[in-house]
């Protein structure tokens, strides 16, 4: 059976026009709301138990982070660019979302956990086994206050002593605190909301290799006599990512300078990030929860901009001292 010749009939294409239109709304709104989503679920999944806490709040982080990180560059490398210049700004891209990972990675998973155990007021202590000198360790003590006569704020601290064959090493202090406050709910409504601070984190340089005996000299009344210590070794490399972190905001700032005409804010972006990242590990102690990444979101929303603007104003001096002509060169359309 013959078939009519197709000759003449016109075809179906798709413009330019719509495959702009179409790009523009995949990058605009197609993956940051696809990214929201995930987000949503992987926070219902966690505040139901669904998944386990750690890996939770390390997904939790990193798509923060991607959806950050996607916005900002998105911007950068949409519309004319010059190959070699877009070469560069992937490269930053990649280095920024490698960056600030790696250290919220590092913060949320701690390092091995050595020892685990309780010390307590009537003699009962636990043996430390650290490494070698100048090894860092994380101990981690947490406590329960004994049951108070109505809604009162209080404080209540403690002290351990490590020694060593009899002798003493260090003495550690700590703060335990609990306060009541008021919350409103809806117009009318409100409700008395504990915040419950029984954790406290001790950076511990081991000062040889051997065990360690870690007791309980002074245990204020109002807290239960039991502590419960965690010992994790530390494995996070705070001087590589000090130095990684300063070079990426430099790299945030020359990025700044090539695209000068788009006004991407990547230092002020970059400094966010890794306040957040920062603020993370120091909020809290391991394991760390939800509750430290709404903080750290929430310190970084106003300690990254201002420190970003810091950092802008010094790389500014310094560069047009370094290199005035260049300076003016690569601003001069901003």
């Amino acid at each position: 059976m013959a078939t009519a010749p197709t000759r003449g009939k016109p075809t179906q294409t798709v413009s330019p026009l719509t495959l702009l239109l179409w790009q523009e709304t995949l990058l605009s709104w197609g993956i940051p709301l696809f990214l929201i989503g995930v987000i949503a679920v992987v926070a219902l999944l966690g505040a139901f138990g669904q998944i386990a806490q750690p890996t939770g709040v390390a997904i939790l982080g990193c798509l923060l982070l991607l959806l950050v990180g996607f916005s900002l560059f998105r911007t950068v490398l949409t519309g004319t660019v010059e190959p070699r210049l877009k070469a560069l700004t992937w490269g930053l891209g990649f280095a920024w979302i490698a960056i600030t990972w790696a250290q919220l990675y590092f913060a949320v998973f701690v390092g091995q956990e050595m020892v685990s155990g309780f010390v307590s007021a009537d003699g009962g202590g636990i043996v430390l086994p650290l490494g070698a000198q100048g090894t860092v360790y994380d101990l981690v003590v947490e406590g329960s206050f004994t049951t108070a006569a109505g809604e009162v704020g209080r404080e209540a601290g403690y002290r351990l002593l490590l020694e060593k064959d009899g002798q003493k090493v260090q003495e550690l202090d700590g703060v335990f605190s609990e306060h009541w406050a008021r919350q409103r709910l809806g117009r009318r409504g409100s409700t008395t909301s504990r915040r419950l601070h029984n954790h406290v984190l001790h950076r511990l340089l081991s000062p040889g290799e051997g065990p360690y005996q870690l007791s309980i000299v002074r245990i204020d009344p109002q807290l239960t006599p039991t502590l419960h210590v965690t010992l994790y070794r530390d494995t996070y490399p705070a001087k590589t990512f000090w130095l990684l972190s300063v070079l990426l905001l430099i790299g945030a700032y020359v990025g700044e300078l090539l695209h000068a005409e788009k006004e991407a804010p990547l230092v002020l972006v970059t400094a966010s990030a890794l306040a957040f990242v920062l603020t993370f590990r120091n909020l809290g102690v391991p394991p760390h929860g939800y509750q430290d990444v709404v903080g750290a979101v929430m310190i970084a929303a106003i300690a990254g901009p201002l420190g970003g603007w810091l950092f802008r104003l010094i790389a500014d001096a310094v560069s047009k001292g370094l290199f005035p002509h260049q300076k003016k060169r690569l601003t001069k359309n901003r």
